[in-house]
């Protein structure tokens, strides 16, 4: 996730500062390439030792500036502790549950927007119902299609969930939450499932 969020990012004009795996962390304030990156940790295994990058601590790594954080590996990464560190704008959750509950309560009284990992990294869900889909009905869909209507997908419940932030005064999380909870009602309430 975190590879193609950089590669991806890019395209758009971003640059990758920081990065950090099982083997460590790394930093360039002047920009690391992604792809070349990339292409280091298939050869090398991790991104210790990335020849142009310095090596730098966990907490460091936390502590970086930038505008966008995007924890993209493992659950309960921004706890109390490490949600204290973050110098950044927004968190974009590409992990399953990258914050723990007290991690959150401390962005929230910070004021770092986050985008939570039920909309931020549900694009792997929708492709694969996209398969499912594909399989169904015996149709061959091709990359551009796909990316098509993904995107669709990703936009909108992106405004929805903007939107109903902006609606309830609650947080981006809380608003994933209440989204989903009524889709659920209405497709309960058109299928009967409950009178």
């Amino acid at each position: 996730m975190g590879s193609w969020a950089a590669h991806l990012m890019k395209k758009n004009g971003s640059m990758l500062i920081a990065v950090e795996d099982v083997t460590g962390a790394i930093l360039n304030k002047d920009g690391i390439d992604p792809d070349d990156l990339a292409d280091y940790v298939k050869e090398h295994g991790g991104v210790l030792d990335y020849p142009k990058a310095k090596p730098i601590n966990h907490e460091t790594f936390f502590n970086t500036k930038a505008d966008i954080f995007i924890p993209c590996a493992l659950e309960n990464q921004i706890t109390a502790e490490t949600a204290e560190l973050l110098k950044v704008k927004l968190v974009a959750e590409g992990a399953n549950g990258p914050t723990d509950p007290e991690g959150d309560n401390v962005l929230q009284r910070r004021k770092i927007d986050v985008i939570p990992d039920i909309l931020c990294n549900s694009g792997g869900v929708i492709v694969s119902y996209f398969e499912w889909l594909q399989n169904k009905r015996s149709e061959f869909w091709d990359i551009k299609e796909v990316d098509h209507k993904l995107h669709k997908m990703i936009v909108d419940a992106y405004v929805r969930v903007r939107d109903t932030a902006e609606e309830f005064k609650v947080d981006w999380r809380t608003a994933a939450q209440i989204v989903a909870a009524s889709r659920l009602e209405m497709v309960y309430k058109e299928r009967g499932i409950f009178p």
